[in-house]
């Protein structure tokens, strides 16, 4: 049987759901997901309070070889820049009351192409998001339970798809703790 490789430049899409049971199961899929990024990048991240938003965060930014000690929750400055081989812009849209409110952010800086850019409380100005982004929605369970949600939206490469897909697929386990503070 013959193998028929697609072309690179189809299009193609994905999702899929994962359970963390604990602040290190965010961080360990966050840190997949951060080594799967590319410059240009936009992650759409929602999720209620306490959902463990900026812990993902912190999880993508050791997958792009920062310290996720060093990723705080840029609530009340709106956002923060990290540099590095490819820089990280963090916008947290929670003090945002929609689009006309973030049509004064630097749009232009935040989606440099390149840059990565991880946009916490993104359903608050969607409309101005670029249509090709990495969306993660983020939802509890129980006390110490999240459900990850993560799917593509616009057009990406068959190849990208393929590799998210084998970076979710990565499951990696950790007992749930006795206790879990997720947060953002």
């Amino acid at each position: 049987m013959e193998h028929v490789k697609q072309p690179v430049n189809q299009i193609a899409s994905e999702s899929a759901e994962r359970v963390s049971g604990s602040v290190e199961e965010t961080q360990a899929l966050g840190e997949r997901l951060g080594r799967w990024l590319r410059a240009g990048d936009v992650v759409a991240l929602r999720g209620e309070l306490g959902a463990g938003k900026t812990t993902l965060v912190q999880g993508i930014a050791r997958g792009l070889g920062r310290a996720p000690g060093s990723i705080k929750s840029p609530t009340f400055v709106l956002m923060r820049e990290y540099p590095g081989d490819i820089p990280l812009i963090h916008v947290d849209g929670y003090r945002l009351s929609g689009a006309p409110a973030a049509a004064w952010l630097d749009l232009e800086l935040l989606l440099d192409p390149r840059k990565i850019t991880l946009i916490e409380w993104a359903d608050r100005f969607d409309e101005l998001l670029p249509e090709r982004r990495l969306i993660v929605e983020l939802n509890h369970v129980s006390a110490n339970r999240r459900r990850l949600r993560v799917s593509t939206a616009g057009e990406w490469p068959v190849t990208r798809v393929v590799e998210l897909r084998k970076t979710l697929s990565q499951a990696v386990h950790h007992p749930p703790s006795a206790v879990d503070d997720q947060e953002s």
